[in-house]
């Protein structure tokens, strides 16, 4: 990895260094930007070089007032004795600890907004009963009473869940994780318990003085990483296609490009999605287009989607066609697409709204901005906090304001290319596109059609030679080497924005990839949504080792995350790692500080779990290794490798 090294080079001109955005109408944009004299996410990096090596390491402490401790030739352990195993482990368990309660956070708004919808105190409807019904069932809740009842009885068990204590095994696992699984958890300890008990724990233990046991807090790490998938994005995912739908394929327009400057537009961003669909309902509504209309907007009203949000309403947007018009944007293009100044409204949830919106960007490009979520605090936004009974109200005040900022806008320079992306994978639709099993898949897999499947995904980073580099070159490599990619969260958008989510990407695709594709009329790389959806893609691992006999790190599947950035990313890498997926990571970790540490993730805990993490930032040698290990796979299944039949 290159850092900056010289205090000089700080001083450089950014159009010298600077890690320019990945694809075209971003650069586009991010000219624009500048040429308005904005100081952008990519200036800000180059103005932090260089970085803290100590926190890129891992081995900076700042627990405690007699710290900051930082780990040296010459400090072979901080103050309290510490030594950099332990400040290495701590740090991790802090931010696996931090991720797995963002999740479950956000799947206990769900799963209240559920809990109202069967005591008819919420402005939404069930829309999927079977699946209701089916999961509830699980869980000995009597599915022959109303729908109502069912709704009500399983939100309020799943909130229990949630709140009960980690010192009781985690129902949600006991029931829903697959039994080979289940028996490795069980041997190893890491059974959890209720996620925010189990939060607390993990928040004790990395206390000044209270744990110095690193590989204790290594498996912590793991207990964190499967509450993370049953109480926190198994839930968001399912309960969430309960109240708005489950995923189908569609078609769509992604990127900047698409927005439209004779229109009012309307941005959903952030990741939880379910004012979203009000708003979408509200829009539909004649009122709103002759008032967007009257105001000047002659294309009427017109409502997006940006980051994760943006993809779970991508996911169902078949329902929504006439007022749902496209994707835009990755974590990294947030400030690009209001230097547009086509932005009206802005509204947005939790997660992922960088500071500058605010203070710079909104008064800039006269974009309204208005929070939704109590987590949100920021000045001179409006705040519009969501409860279940209040959506539609909200709803239409998001409308209202965004036809009043119509009138205030200035200048507005959108990018001229328009792309289009395929959305809506999950389990359930790629069994339906594959006739109702999973088995024509695997017969794809055993044939060598399909040489075998990577997820990439999570988040973007502008870290040097990714901001989407590393996930564009990497799933190209992949595609080409028939390696089907399943993709969630910014990698998503990064693929969508790359024309990779197309059908037309077979183009790129190897052979026998290309003619899988072709047939079935999909992409080589399938969108599942946003970064909560990755549970999705647990769980169609979970399908496809179930339906083989064998256990999830028996399958030729590899996960990587090749720009991930903050804290629930960690919490889905030892989710990952607990399942016995073997996770491609870029840019490393901070744990390479501690040898011990390293050796645990990169090679101990295989013999654990099966799965295990590797670093690598160039895609071509990422390519390689995922290669490599999926034929390892296939081999010992004795599946064919290269065309030869191989010998277990």
């Amino acid at each position: 990895m290159y850092y900056l090294t010289k205090k000089e080079d700080v001083a450089m001109d950014f159009k010298t260094y600077r890690n320019q955005p990945a694809d075209e109408l971003s650069d586009y944009m991010y000219k624009v930007a500048r040429e308005d004299n904005m100081e952008t996410v990519y200036e800000r990096f180059a103005k932090q070089q260089p970085q803290c090596a100590f926190g890129a390491m891992g081995v900076c402490c700042t627990l405690c007032t007699d710290g900051p401790c930082q780990i040296t030739r010459k400090a072979k352990r901080g103050v309290c004795g510490a030594s950099a195993d332990l400040i290495v482990a701590r740090n991790l368990l802090l931010k696996c600890a931090q991720g797995t309660a963002a999740n479950v956070y956000h799947a206990r708004n769900v799963a209240r907004t559920l809990k109202a919808v069967g005591e008819g105190k919420a402005d939404y409807s069930i829309k999927e009963e079977g699946k209701l019904k089916g999961i509830a069932s699980r869980f000995g809740i009597n599915g022959n009473r109303t729908l109502e009842e069912v709704a009500s009885e399983f939100g309020a068990f799943f909130i229990d869940q949630i709140n009960s204590n980690d010192y009781e095994a985690l129902k949600l696992v006991r029931v829903l994780a697959p039994k080979k699984r289940l028996a490795i958890w069980e041997k190893l300890g890491i059974v959890p318990g209720g996620p925010n008990s189990e939060v607390a724990t993990a928040l004790s233990k990395a206390m000044t003085n209270v744990n110095n046991d690193v590989v204790d807090l290594l498996l912590h790490c793991l207990r964190l990483g499967i509450a993370n998938e049953y109480a926190g994005l198994f839930g968001i995912t399912t309960m969430q296609e309960i109240l708005a739908g489950i995923a189908s394929p569609n078609q769509g327009e992604v990127n900047i490009g698409i927005l439209d400057p004779e229109a009012v537009n309307v941005l959903m961003h952030g990741h939880q999605p379910l004012l979203a669909i009000k708003v979408l309902e509200a829009a539909r509504d004649k009122k709103w287009q002759e008032r967007a209309r009257k105001a000047g907007a002659k294309n009427g009203l017109k409502i997006y989607g940006s980051l994760c949000e943006g993809q779970q309403i991508f996911n169902i947007a078949s329902e929504y066609k006439d007022v749902f018009f496209g994707q835009i944007g990755n974590w990294i293009q947030q400030e690009l697409v209001l230097a547009t100044g086509a932005v009206d409204v802005l509204a947005f949830d939790y997660n992922c709204v960088m500071p500058t919106i605010s203070e710079e960007f909104a008064p800039k490009y006269h974009t309204k901005l208005i929070s939704t979520d109590k987590t949100i605090r920021q000045a001179n936004v409006e705040r519009l906090e969501f409860e279940s009974d209040n959506a539609k109200e909200i709803a239409e005040k998001i409308l209202e304001r965004a036809v009043e900022a119509f009138g205030k806008r200035g200048k507005v320079n959108i990018p001229s290319v328009k792309h289009s992306a395929m959305a809506g994978f999950t389990t359930e639709s790629v069994v339906s596109a594959l006739g109702g099993s999973v088995q024509p898949l695997i017969d794809a897999i055993a044939s060598g059609s399909i040489k075998g499947v990577a997820a990439v995904v999570g988040c973007t980073t502008v870290r040097e030679f990714q901001s989407g580099r590393h996930i564009v070159g990497l799933t190209k490599e992949l595609i080409k080497r028939d390696i089907l990619v399943i993709g969630a969260g910014c990698c998503s958008s990064t693929m969508q924005n790359a024309n990779l989510m197309s059908p037309d990407a077979v183009s790129e695709a190897g052979r026998n990839l290309a003619s899988v594709c072709s047939s079935l009329g999909v992409p080589p790389c399938l969108s599942y949504g946003s970064c909560t959806d990755i549970g999705k893609i647990i769980q169609t691992a979970v399908a496809l080792a179930d339906a083989l006999g064998v256990d999830v790190p028996d399958l030729p599947v590899v996960a990587s995350a090749p720009e991930y950035m903050e804290q629930k990313a960690v919490a889905d890498a030892f989710t990952a790692v607990a399942f016995g997926l073997t996770l491609h990571l870029s840019p490393a970790p901070p744990v390479l500080g501690s040898p011990t540490v390293t050796k645990i993730l990169t090679q101990d805990v295989e013999s654990l779990t099966g799965g295990k993490v590797f670093v690598e930032l160039d895609p071509v040698k990422t390519a390689d290794a995922i290669e490599e290990h999926i034929c390892k796979k296939r081999k010992a299944l004795g599946l064919k490798v290269d065309g030869v039949l191989a010998k277990k």
